[in-house]
């Protein structure tokens, strides 16, 4: 069993205590929860735009910099054969006249 698995029956097996059954039904509680998760959202949003500003800062690529450069090597590379298909088979419709 891995350990997502594990921490899911975990999960069901906390959720399903009368006690937090209760606690989450209180809007307090629902409101904290929200306020943690809106919170982790904006710390982590915070964090790439630092890491950003550094890789700027010291002139290295991003990793969506990196994802691009991928992407436009994969479409090139894809090109480059199409174009090695087409100078084939005029080279081989060269040879058969």
């Amino acid at each position: 069993m891995g350990l997502k698995q594990l921490l899911m029956e975990q999960a069901f097996r906390v959720m399903e205590d009368p006690r937090v059954m209760q606690a989450v039904r209180d809007p307090r509680v629902v409101q904290a929860l929200m306020g943690a998760i809106q919170l982790r959202a904006k710390v982590q949003r915070e964090l790439e735009e630092q890491v950003q500003r550094v890789a700027r800062q010291l002139n290295l690529a991003t990793e969506a910099e990196v994802r691009e450069l991928r992407r436009m090597v994969r479409r090139l590379e894809q090109e480059l054969e199409a174009a090695h298909a087409r100078a084939d088979e005029r080279s081989a419709d060269a040879d058969a006249r």
